[in-house]
């Protein structure tokens, strides 16, 4: 295998200036705060920080932490074993030494299609830190920006070492993987702000998490405060009032999970620092491992396919596309000099190296080198040494270096830049690339700063080429900051484009009112081999801020116009025609006061375009709360509608040994039951439904609550409303694919056959606890749920629940419960039900713990298909609970119960009779769970039932051991 040769020596050159503006100003103390510049991310950081002012002790100072589970189900059908460990070791080991461990088997692997156990896979590593030296080994991801032309990020599974010397230090890493880089380019949807897919069809994928990266026009975002990501299922979800529009650029890059292709890479990366000098080595191979592949996914016949490749689309024994072992190569070198803390020069070499096809001779791969230079007479940004600073500034870079992949933090050849500064397609640039920019920056006064820039791209031969010229005026102090500025770019790709432009942006930055505004105004000509059009952009927005201490209002108005023209020599065929006019408005407010609290986000936007007509798009989000317990009132509301491209997330249920799980699927109804004895799934968690498709949806969420409590807010001590409490609550939500907006949710159940899904729910209660030990309560309640479904499925739910207790003392209570309940089922067919179930219950407590609580129920129920055929059913049951308590160290119950359940006629719904089946049942459970110690907890569960209405004896015994430490 070839190496990359070594570096050369670097010239400083003499050319550039992007905006300098953009530099930060030169400043060696940052050597003395953070020799581990450039260190890696995530895994890789310390959780124990080393601090020069340690305590001088030789003696380890160790903690441990974590637990370990053992859960052993044996039922029927057979044995079901799950099993948990996460043990975390951190602490001092010796003097000025920490060590960082995790061990994380938690059975579930990285990638799994749910969304509840993707954060929490298996993951094991071990770290150990000094101030000189590092060692990790085990799980970790490798970072590496400290070039401008290459960044490199990758989650592995290896080793990594780092050593350190006054401020300078050299790193290593070797680790293996099953990931593979994806990136992504799109225009956002206008109303859409949640549900942008980040594959490209539109299908799950497995995202590593935190392994992404997001771009909006140029400008990075930052996780967890400008976004989210969904990483099971690979979702995007824009947060703080982004909310991306027609024209914007999305780009997103990351690692997926992909089995068939296993990779090992290594990395290097060193840095010398100096108080006038940086200087930075990195690098990095990454190939995929083919002897390993060959023991997994790759077959003899494939191999040899891949052997005998000549290019084109290769297919593999099942006529899937066969994916070619690859490998990609890099090495880079940078130099950073300054002086008297304002002169300042940055030169970088990099060189790249892939192949396409590891295995065969006859496929090989792009290589080349490229260049980045900026030296300028000034980098600091209020000029205070000299009024003049000049700024030079430029690249180069080979067709083989292939810019696109491994992006480096310069990011000058991206694609939202070159179109929207330069007039360029990325897509059609060919050959090598050239970049050189010129510019002079003038102190004209206090405050006051002037620049000129000359800017000049171009390929291979002159093919294409892009000349660009900016002057602009800058007004800055603390209270405010404006710009205006006057461009000319000249471009010939595929078609010659001049284009004028004007900008502007002003900001008041302190005030109670902080108004706001800034505008882009275009002009540009277009010719195509004689064919002239003329285009005119305009795209502005203005408004202001309220500012207090404790909330803060925004309101901006903001505007797009694009028009065409088309030119016939010198004569004009037709008038300025619109292609898009747009306006939008958009408002956000903040409030956190002592009793009330208020998030708020409003945009709307009206559009018209000539292909699509006029068209309007609101999104809106609005959450907030009010009262407290001390004022007997307390509430919230919340309400949120857009656009989105998510998928229905439904429950993924796994199957287990027969008998073992908790959860059953009723044929009758098409659902899942939760909380049986003899289930044959337990619930894993949430998971997109990608049977449907990645399809633009419309949907909108409506809930409210309100808690009263007269006695507390009327300051009442006596009487009726001293003891009662009043509740409601309020839950409605839609989601429509046909292409009709929701700007609201359902607000009756009847509403919900015109979205494509959605649920409408309502509870309410009236409570009444007397100091004197008695209480009743009654709670109506509602549920209407249409679901998204091939078979359809609708389900509404009506119920009255009437409860009444009295605690006679300490030792002795009675507690009664009425339900009254009404189903409407239509899914595989069509079922109404009504049931009625009256409990009763007893509890005596004596005073060693032990307890005796007999219990009584009945249950009646009846109902009627699609046919009118009607079945029902009617049960009694009579248990028996014997317990004992000990608060924090035992608790356990025997049970015994008979249920009698008599079924007059028709198939019974499995939920209607509580999973009992016709005839006798007795059922027998006991439980014991006792918390040995402050580190060892055991519990166990046995269930036993038998009867005629049973087919055979059913015993499930469940036992778990769980160990903290």
């Amino acid at each position: 295998m070839r190496s990359i040769p070594c570096l050369g020596l670097l010239l400083v050159s003499f050319a550039f200036a992007l905006d300098v503006d953009s530099l930060p100003v030169w400043d060696p103390s940052i050597l003395e705060k953070n020799v581990l510049e450039n260190a890696s991310g995530d895994a890789s950081e310390s959780a124990i920080p080393v601090s020069a002012d340690a305590p001088d002790s030789s003696r380890a100072e160790i903690e441990t932490h974590g637990y370990k589970t053992m859960q052993v189900t044996v039922g029927d059908g057979g044995t079901q074993v799950d099993q948990e460990l996460r043990l975390s070791i951190q602490g001092r080991l010796a003097d000025s030494v920490y060590i960082d461990a995790l061990l994380s088997d938690v059975d579930r692997k990285a990638g799994d299609q749910t969304t509840a156990t993707l954060q929490e896979v298996d993951q094991i590593y071990f770290r150990v830190e000094s101030p000189n030296a590092m060692l990790h080994l085990g799980d970790f991801t490798w970072t590496d920006n400290s070039m401008g032309l290459t960044s490199f990020s990758r989650s592995t599974l290896g080793a990594m070492a780092t050593l350190r010397y006054k401020g300078s230090e050299v790193s290593g890493a070797w680790g293996t993987d099953e990931v593979t880089r994806y990136s992504r380019s799109f225009s956002g949807v206008q109303g859409q702000r949640e549900g942008y897919y980040l594959d490209e069809s539109g299908s799950f994928v497995s995202i590593v998490p935190n392994s992404e990266k997001v771009w909006l026009n140029g400008v990075e975002l930052v996780r967890d405060r400008d976004y989210e990501v969904n990483y099971a299922g690979g979702l995007l979800n824009f947060k703080n009032g982004i909310i991306p529009g027609t024209d914007d650029e999305i780009r997103v890059e990351y690692d997926a999970y992909l089995s068939e292709s296993i990779y090992t890479m290594y990395a290097v990366r060193g840095g010398l620092r100096f108080e006038n000098v940086f200087f930075d080595v990195s690098g990095f191979h990454l190939e995929n491992d083919v002897d390993r592949m060959r023991k997994s996914s790759l077959d003899s016949v494939d191999y040899e396919r891949l052997k005998n490749d000549r290019g084109g689309v290769l297919r593999d024994s099942s006529l899937n596309e066969l994916h070619r072992p690859k490998m990609s190569e890099r090495l880079g070198a940078r130099l950073r000099l300054q002086a008297e803390h304002r002169f300042y020069a940055d030169v970088e070499l990099g060189l790249n190296r892939m192949d396409s096809n590891t295995v065969s001779k006859n496929v090989g791969g792009p290589s080349g080198r490229a260049f980045r230079w900026y030296v300028t007479t000034d980098s600091t940004q209020n000029m205070n040494a000299f009024p003049v600073a000049l700024s030079v500034y430029g690249n180069f870079v080979q067709d083989g270096f292939a810019i696109s992949e491994f992006n480096g933090n310069d990011r000058d050849w991206n694609s939202y830049a070159l179109k929207n500064e330069w007039d360029l397609d990325s897509a059609l640039l060919k050959g090598g690339l050239r970049h050189d920019e010129l510019a002079l920056r003038l102190r004209l006064g206090k405050d006051w700063f002037g620049t000129a820039k000359w800017g000049y791209r171009r390929g291979d031969e002159e093919r294409w080429n892009s000349s660009r010229s900016e002057l602009s005026l800058v007004h800055r102090n603390l209270d405010v900051a404006s710009e205006i500025s006057a461009k000319y770019v000249s471009s010939t790709q595929e078609v010659d484009q001049k284009r004028y432009q004007g900008t502007f942006s002003s900001e008041f930055l302190r005030g109670f009112v902080r108004p706001f505004g800034r505008g882009d105004v275009r002009y540009s000509v277009l010719d195509s081999l004689g064919h002239k059009s003329e285009r005119g952009y305009a795209k502005t927005s203005v408004g202001a801020t309220l500012n207090d201490d404790l909330w803060n209002v925004k309101e901006s108005i903001g505007t797009l116009t694009v028009r065409k023209h088309e030119i016939s020599g010198r004569s004009r065929d037709e008038d300025w025609r619109d292609s898009v006019n747009l306006v939008t408005w958009t408002q956000s407010a903040e409030a956190n006061f002592h009793r009330f609290g208020l998030s708020h986000l409003l945009q709307y936007t009206h559009a018209v375009s000539d292909s699509l007509g006029a068209s309007d798009s609101w999104v809106g989000d609005l959450t907030t709360n009010f009262g407290d317990d001390d004022m007997g009132l307390q509430g919230s509301v919340a309400y949120r509608f857009g656009m989105t491209s998510e998928q229905t997330y439904t429950a993924i249920y796994k199957a287990v040994a027969k008998g073992t799980g908790d959860v059953r699927y009723d044929s009758l109804t098409g659902s899942f039951i939760e909380g049986v004895d003899n289930g044959d799934f337990v619930y894993e968690g949430m998971g997109r439904n990608d049977s449907v498709g990645a399809v633009l949806s419309s949907n909108a969420m409506f809930e409210a609550s309100l808690e009263w409590n007269p006695g507390v807010s009327l300051g009442i001590s006596q009487g009726l409303l001293r003891d009662i409490t009043i509740s409601a609550s309020y839950h409605s939500e839609a989601e429509d694919t046909t292409g009709k907006k929701i700007y609201f949710p359902p607000v009756y159940p009847a509403a919900l056959r015109r979205v494509t899904a959605g649920t409408v729910s309502w509870e309410a209660s009236l409570a009444w606890d007397h100091p004197s030990g008695i209480s009743a309560s009654y709670k109506p309640s509602a549920c209407y749920e249409k679901k998204m479904s091939s078979i359809g499925y609708y389900q509404d739910v009506f119920d009255h629940k009437l409860t009444a207790g009295f605690k006679i003392n300490d030792e002795h209570s009675v507690h009664v419960d009425n339900t009254f309940e009404n189903v409407h089922l239509a899914a595989l067919q069509k079922l109404d039900w009504n049931i009625w179930e009256i409990t009763g219950r007893y509890t005596w407590k004596f005073p060693a713990g032990f307890s005796v609580s007999p219990r009584v129920r009945y249950r009646e129920g009846s109902g009627e298909d699609n046919t009118e055929m009607s079945f029902g059913a009617h049960l009694w049951e009579e248990e028996l609970r014997v317990g004992y308590e000990k608060e924090g160290v035992v608790d356990a119950h025997v049970s015994f119960a008979s249920i009698q359940m008599n079924k007059h006629d028709g198939a019974i719904p499995y939920q209607m009779m509580s999973g009992f089946g016709d005839g006798v049942t007795f059922r027998l459970e006991s439980m014991v769970s006792v918390e040995v110690n402050h580190f060892l907890s055991l519990s166990l569960r046995y269930i036993l039932r038998f009867g005629n209405a049973e087919e055979h004896i059913f015993q499930k015994l469940a036992t778990e051991a769980k160990a903290y430490f």
